[in-house]
């Protein structure tokens, strides 16, 4: 009897997953573009790759994936109805991409979010950015040279800037949701814009060209209040708010350096601490932003074999990003008057008492606050040589 039992469970171990679906029967979902709909409250597009023409051996020159959308009011029930146009399962558990439409972002009916965050099929690891100045369904159709998929090109692209530059949020699912209900923040993400012309971007032959007829680029920042699009930061002001973020990874500066000369400076292993508190009826904030440099390039010819001109380097480098993060947010408190940046949540965490007598009235209180930055920037060195060129040919 034991080992017959003992033959039956080892015949459970050995029969696979019950709900397995094979590749041939499914298409995988990398993007979704939500925009408002005619008739009823929502257009819902999505993406699905075209796996042999993401191979180069097997690339025919078809299309990379297919993009079919349909209206509803529910993005459930829109999910489930794709199969009229699709002919395969849908998968939706590899997407990584959702493109919003400006106009549902304006309008603030983001309340669709709540059945990706519930969604135990969808992972919440995916890109949410604002399609500024065109459809989102526009958006997930331009193809491109590398990466055929649009919204896997947009994954790729967004973690590329934020790596090498700043600009991008790094927004994901949770990130707007815990935003969205916490008191002393409100969300932001990543907009995005086509450049060109979006019918010729949606055909086989825009991949084909040197010059796309059509790109998606990385655009600036929304900004929220609440559920509802408040307005844009330019990239410049993005990367300055991911100075407030401690989420700089590289960047790179340009700074002045005498009369239409400047010096390039890498900026590398930033960290980030804030200090916020309500005194005398106030809001005070400091930033604190440290990090590490070496000079790219320079248009001066000053010699930096010498500790004086590194002194007065850093020096220059500190000012200026002081400069550029205050204005940013003074930017923020006189035009939008939300606290994007979470100083709320650092008053809450050091006072919450305090803090809960004033959370209704918190961007008020962010919008009159004095902001004091700092940076400690230290330049490591030069490149492969200290005197410039420049310097001889003067």
């Amino acid at each position: 009897m034991k080992k017959i039992m003992a033959a039956i469970a080892l015949c459970c171990l050995l029969s696979g997953c019950w709900d397995q679906k094979e590749l041939a029967e499914v298409t995988v979902v990398t993007g979704m573009a939500v925009d408002r709909g005619k008739d009823a409250k929502y257009y819902l597009s999505v993406e699905g790759i075209n796996a042999a023409e993401l191979n180069n051996r097997t690339a025919g020159g078809n299309a990379p994936s297919i993009v079919y959308g349909k209206e509803g009011n529910s993005l459930s029930e829109l999910t489930n109805q794709m199969s009229e146009g699709i002919s395969r399962n849908l998968i939706y558990s590899h997407m990584r991409t959702l493109i919003i439409s400006e106009e549902v972002a304006e309008e603030g009916t983001l309340e669709f979010l709540d059945y990706l965050e519930r969604n135990r099929e969808m992972r919440d690891d995916f890109n949410i950015v604002i399609a500024r100045g065109s459809r989102a369904e526009d958006v997930l159709k331009v193809t491109y040279q590398f990466q055929k998929s649009t919204s896997l090109k947009l994954h790729t692209q967004l973690d590329t800037m934020e790596e090498t530059w700043g600009g991008d949020p790094g927004v994901r699912l949770n990130d707007v949701i815990s935003a969205w209900t916490s008191p002393g923040r409100q969300p932001v993400m990543a907009a995005v814009a086509i450049k060109g012309d979006p019918e010729k971007g949606s055909s086989v032959d825009n991949m084909k060209k040197v010059t796309p007829d059509a790109l998606v680029v990385l655009d600036s920042l929304a900004i929220f209040n609440g559920g509802r699009l408040e307005g844009y930061l330019n990239l410049e002001d993005a990367r300055n708010y991911l100075w407030t973020q401690d989420k700089i990874k590289n960047t790179s500066l340009t700074i002045g350096c005498g009369d239409n000369r400047f010096i390039d400076i890498r900026i590398y292993n930033t960290t980030t601490r804030i200090k916020a508190e309500i005194a005398d009826g106030k809001a005070k904030v400091k930033i604190e932003i440290r990090g590490e440099s070496y000079l790219e390039g320079t248009q001066c010819d000053d010699n930096v074999d010498k500790i004086a001109t590194y002194e007065d380097y850093e020096e220059k480098t500190e000012k200026h990003i002081e400069r550029i993060v205050a204005d940013t947010i003074r930017q923020v408190q006189k035009e939008d008057q939300v606290d994007i940046f979470g100083f709320g949540d650092e008053v809450r965490r050091e006072d919450y008492k305090h803090f809960r007598e004033i959370k209704a009235d918190w961007d008020r209180y962010f919008s009159e606050a004095d902001i004091e930055v700092t940076a400690l920037i230290k330049m490591r060195r030069a490149g492969i040589r200290t005197k410039s060129f420049l310097s001889e040919t003067d």
